[in-house]
């Protein structure tokens, strides 16, 4: 499963391209309180991985604003391979939620 092209972040981790997203429409599931995972894939289009750092984009539930940044996506990216992450391997997709990888 690869990630929809349009919108895409390039961020370069280890001398290894991955790309991520963060999607300008808000779902149904996100207005309403739900963490957004957000989607991170290597450029061989392999093992897609979902980052749920508690991101939420609801401003109803008294939740304070979070900056999604390289910064941020890219000491996650690294929490992942280090737990194991074959992001060059076409598998099925993986979570790392609360820094605990989910296979």
């Amino acid at each position: 499963m690869a990630i929809a092209k349009k919108g895409l972040r390039k961020i370069v981790v280890d001398d290894k391209i991955f790309y991520w997203k963060i999607r300008k429409a808000v779902s149904h599931r996100e207005s309403h309180d739900s963490d957004y995972g957000i989607p991170v894939q290597h450029e061989s289009e392999g093992h897609l991985l979902l980052i749920y750092t508690g991101f939420c984009r609801s401003g109803y539930y008294g939740r304070m604003p979070m900056k999604i940044t390289p910064h941020l996506i890219r000491s996650k990216i690294k929490e992942a391979i280090k737990q194991g992450w074959k992001y060059d391997q076409p598998e099925k997709a993986v979570e790392l939620v609360d820094g605990k990888l989910i296979i």
